[in-house]
């Protein structure tokens, strides 16, 4: 299997797991299996975030100072939560994350997750108490598998899991498999390489980030990561001005709460400066990305130097146009770019300063050295 058949694999493989905030053992199972196949250690934490470390290759010499490098992505999607039955084969359930306003409504199609990840058909009934609440009806249209439905259950939007389309990958949760699985194919091809990263390389994979970025606010508030670590949020973020689909993962600058430190940021740029002198080719864009927060606020909250990387995303949060739900889509080109990306950025981290802008303003031409020396006109 080549580096492209590897990375669309380990997509396929989480997206057969749906996952919402506080359920997402079918798909965390999935990354540990992966992990464990290509030989990456991994822990665990309380809060059941996942911790994958790549040793670099000065780890057994001397302290190098070269600080570690966190790619974060989380393993939740927007989605429901089956509370308590309501008679009639109904159940009550809460919104978790931001899904669609029209997903209120009655007659959306809808699976509810069993245990063994399987799954029984469902449709919304309308919504439940004070709009405030985010609550909806949920009616079961099979029976299910077992005598009763065990609480609470988690339910996802009845689309598909994951299909290629042309130069686009569709799935019910781009929004963040695909960082996952980024992370994971960056994690295999560092380390089958003949040159790897000096420093130590870690991938994080959190919990309930719908719901308010909790596994990564946990997980920053334990130092889960060396405090020096450089973090890189990696998402599906919609698509913006500038932040377009088919032109390269967009290096982030910020989200819609805060900007991100330029320090971080200037490992993706001195990787893509070396990418496109190898590649001229080679396509990535950079942009605040404001139509969402991502998990490089919680960990910047916490002190640490954190930057972002996003697929640009169709359908963000299965909202598609005229009100209707539908399956993100990311292309497949950003995706794939963004594993290279991300791939170089690790061997990166000691060079970071010398950026091609950083290089400049580092050299002031001689001949505007002396004008400014002499006295103004």
């Amino acid at each position: 299997m080549n580096e492209t058949q590897q990375a669309l694999d380990h997509l396929a493989r989480l997206a057969s797991h749906p996952a919402v905030a506080f359920h997402e053992s079918g798909v965390a199972a999935t990354v540990r299996q992966i992990l464990n196949e290509t030989g990456i250690q991994h822990t665990t934490d309380p809060f059941g975030n996942i911790l994958a470390r790549l040793p670099g290759a000065a780890a057994n010499d001397e302290p190098s100072g070269i600080p570690p490098l966190a790619i974060v992505a989380h393993l939740d999607h927007p989605g429901f939560e089956l509370t308590a039955p309501n008679g009639n084969n109904e159940f009550i359930a809460d919104a978790l994350g931001g899904v669609p306003p029209s997903s209120f409504t009655p007659g959306i199609p809808i699976q509810v997750l069993l245990p063994g990840n399987q799954r029984t058909p469902a449709i919304t009934a309308g919504p439940y108490g004070e709009e405030p609440q985010r609550q909806t009806l949920i009616r079961l249209t099979a029976a299910a598998p077992s005598t009763q439905l065990p609480l609470p259950a988690a339910a996802v939007f009845d689309l598909p899991d994951y299909e290629l389309d042309g130069q686009y990958i569709r799935m019910r949760a781009a929004d963040d498999l695909a960082g996952c699985a980024a992370a994971l194919s960056v994690l295999a091809r560092l380390s089958r390489s003949q040159q790897p990263p000096q420093g130590d390389i870690y991938a994080l994979f959190t919990r309930a980030e719908e719901v308010g970025l909790i596994g990564a606010r946990l997980a920053a508030e334990a130092r889960l990561l060396p405090p020096d670590t450089l973090i890189i949020s990696v998402e599906s973020s919609r698509t913006l001005p500038g932040a377009e689909q088919g032109r390269g993962p967009v290096i982030r600058v910020g989200d819609a709460a805060s900007t991100f430190n330029a320090d971080a940021e200037s490992v993706l740029t001195r990787a893509r400066e070396t990418l496109q002198e190898q590649q001229p080719d080679f396509q990535a864009q950079r942009q605040l990305m404001s139509g969402g927060v991502c998990e490089a606020s919680a960990f910047a909250a916490h002190g640490y130097r954190a930057t972002g990387l996003a697929f640009p995303l169709g359908n963000y949060h299965n909202a598609a146009p005229q009100d209707r739900i539908e399956a993100e889509y990311i292309h497949i080109n950003d995706y794939l770019n963004g594993i290279t990306l991300m791939q170089e950025a690790a061997r990166r981290v000691s060079d970071r300063a010398n950026t091609a802008f950083r290089r400049r303003l580092h050299s002031t031409p001689e001949n505007m050295r002396l004008r400014l020396q002499q006295p103004p006109p």
